[in-house]
């Protein structure tokens, strides 16, 4: 597929910066363009891909590097994204808003650095002006590997005030302001506990995508726009994707009080041989004819509990289906609509199917939210072969069982607390936690991102032994590599200069970015590559490569030696005119803006030594297999 292909992420300063509004208008304003626009969302989220899809005409995607791993990622992507001409990722919370502070997992930021997209910040301008320009340098400069490529203004007062903006980014060199909308009550979504009320029951109008269009058209330099975010096309998968006889019809609850599925759930059951049809709790009578089993999704039986009550020839068709052998697995509102009875904040209660002799008790507020990791106590739902799932817990209830149960399965919250929960009754399944079991490819059959090579980075004090220690591992390696030397670049060149600092200073010429580019475009061509010098002085340049190497598996090695030794090698230097003063101040400074990975100590060990215990130390598929 030759048409040219553009993606991006979309993130925020915080929750509630305005992420799902402005992703919206961008993917509306593209689709009218005639544009094929694919979107996912970062994240444990289920409502924001239900509005994506009634922006673009296509299902939405969830991409989340916890629940689903760095691969699972990457092949989601691909499958998706390929197909597109435009591929719009949303974020989740704050752009580096994680599972934890000590971890970038599950952020969106984990998700943009994973597939080298290049990310526009959505930033709350309201009341700002000059500030803005402080706020995405902070947001900029927090990890040096992500690209922050553009800058969305949102709640913008006027013209002139994205006039302000505009200079205040361009004054100071920060990423260029891509669009700049203004509040518009018109544009606002409704919102209840567990974030914004679902698209399947706001049911917005298709005119009110259009004129979210009409008006987006005239918010974003569309020519800047497509130039930062022109990308290469992912390759479509090429191994083949699993197969299974079919196992009969399942039967999943999908209405406006259960609308909680990932779309890979859905995916996944049909590919183990699961033929998925809907029905609706709310209004249908009887099952599916013929279904085996039933897949009650999480949602809201809280808000439509009346209806659901109301009923009865639904309720009793589901007891039944259980009587009888059927099997059946619910999440979080799904295992409240199992109980029987519901009772809401106020009091009231209300009769639900009576499956699990229970009661599901709304309270008044949060009661849990997090990743959850699973450990099956019985077999998985639907024949799946998971023993270790993971996913997400969200929910304001509690359920109190009238009898024991056997758990469904031991769950572990982000601290390791573990606990039995859940329900497995025989034929029926029931739990809190909305399992993710997706279309991740298992790693042994994932091909590597074709021409897609690998980058390690030596980073550290002239004299401290990097280009010997590249040699080395050149040499030891089991595999061809390329080194690359900012010492090699200057001598082909017409200069005569002794280190890239004066070069740059004294030409002018881009020496440092032109090193960077053709780094980068060895690595996406397939070498591996050493780099033997990172000109770490600069935290722009140590930028610039990093984002050059955007989604390349990369290792990022600091190279230490001490003070006394790396001085005495640098009077001993005969390559070119020792400065010892040069090596003392890098000494003090080098490893500043240099976020590394690894660290290895060239005072005392010899080049070999060294260079086998970083080949060691490198990430296992780091390396192509050894023999």
């Amino acid at each position: 597929m030759n048409k040219p292909f553009h993606a991006f992420c979309i993130a925020s300063t915080q929750s509630g910066g305005g992420k799902t509004t402005v992703s919206l208008a961008l993917m509306a304003a593209l689709s009218v363009r005639g544009l094929r626009v694919q979107a996912f969302k970062c994240g444990p989220d289920y409502i924001d891909p239900s509005f994506h899809r009634q922006a673009t005409g296509l299902p939405s995607f969830n991409l989340d590097t916890w629940m689903m791993g760095k691969n699972g990622v990457r092949t989601q992507w691909a499958r998706h994204a390929s197909c597109a001409d435009i591929a719009i990722c949303e974020g989740v919370m704050g752009l580096f808003d994680a599972r934890s502070p000590e971890s970038l997992e599950g952020s969106t930021a984990d998700c943009a650095l994973t597939l080298g997209l290049p990310v526009l910040l959505v930033v709350q301008a309201r009341g700002m002006a000059g500030s803005i320009s402080a706020v995405v340098c902070g947001f900029s400069q927090h990890h040096p590997g992500l690209n922050i490529a553009g800058v969305i203004a949102n709640g913008v007062g006027s013209a002139a005030h994205a006039d302000l903006l505009r200079r205040a980014l361009d004054r100071h060199g920060m990423p260029p302001l891509v669009a700049a909308f203004p509040n518009n009550s018109e544009w606002t979504l409704p919102e209840r506990q567990l974030g914004l009320v679902p698209a399947e029951e706001e049911a917005r109008q298709q005119s009110w995508f259009h004129r979210m269009a009409a008006e987006t058209e005239k918010r974003v330099n569309w020519e800047l726009l497509m130039n930062i975010t022109e990308s290469r096309r992912p390759e479509p998968l090429k191994v083949p994707l699993p197969s299974a006889p079919s196992r009969g019809i399942l039967a999943a609850a999908r209405d406006n009080a259960f609308c909680f599925y990932y779309e890979d759930n859905l995916e996944r059951l049909r590919q183990t041989g699961w033929d998925i049809t809907c029905f609706s709790p709310l209004e249908d009578a009887a099952l599916p004819e013929g279904a085996k089993a039933l897949y009650l999704g999480g949602g809201y039986p809280e808000i439509f509990a009346d209806r659901l009550e109301g009923n009865e020839a639904m309720r009793k068709a589901i007891l039944d289906f259980a009587r009888n052998g059927g099997e059946i697995f619910a999440e979080c509102g799904g295992y409240m609509y199992l109980c029987k009875e519901l009772v809401l904040p106020d009091g009231t209660r209300r009769n639900m199917c009576g499956v699990i002799d229970g009661t599901a008790q709304m309270g008044q507020k949060l009661r849990s939210l997090g990743y959850r990791e699973a450990v099956m106590e019985t077999e998985a739902p639907f024949g799946l072969p998971s023993t270790r799932i993971r996913g997400h817990e969200f929910h304001w209830s509690r359920i109190e069982l009238n009898r024991p149960y056997p758990p469904l399965y031991t769950v572990a919250d982000k601290n390791g607390n573990t606990s039995r929960e859940g329900v497995a009754d025989k034929n029926v399944k029931a739990g809190y936690v909305h399992l993710y079991w997706g279309t991740e490819i298992p790693d042994h059959l994932q091909e590597p991102e074709p021409g897609l090579g690998r980058v390690i980075l030596l980073n550290g004090a002239s004299s401290a032994g990097k280009s010997t220690l590249a040699r080395t591992m050149q040499r030891l390696m089991k595999e061809e590599a390329m080194i690359f030397s900012m010492d090699d670049y200057l001598a082909m060149s017409r200069g005569r200069h002794e280190n890239a600092l004066d070069a740059v200073r004294e030409t002018g010429l881009p020496f440092i970015e032109s090193f960077h580019a053709a780094i980068a475009e060895a690595a996406r061509k397939g070498a591996l590559v050493i780099v033997d010098h990172v000109i770490g002085e600069s935290s722009v340049w140590v930028r610039d490569l990093l984002n050059r190497l955007s989604g390349i598996p990369r290792s990022l090695v600091r190279v230490e030696c001490r003070q006394d030794i790396l001085l005495g090698r640098e009077r001993c230097r005969t390559d070119r005119t020792p400065d010892p003063a040069h090596a003392e101040r890098q000494h003090g400074s080098i490893h500043r803006h240099f976020p590394h990975d690894l660290s290895i100590d060239t005072s005392e060990a010899t080049p070999q030594e060294c260079a086998m215990e970083l080949i060691n130390r490198l990430p296992r598929e780091f390396l192509m297999p050894q023999e």
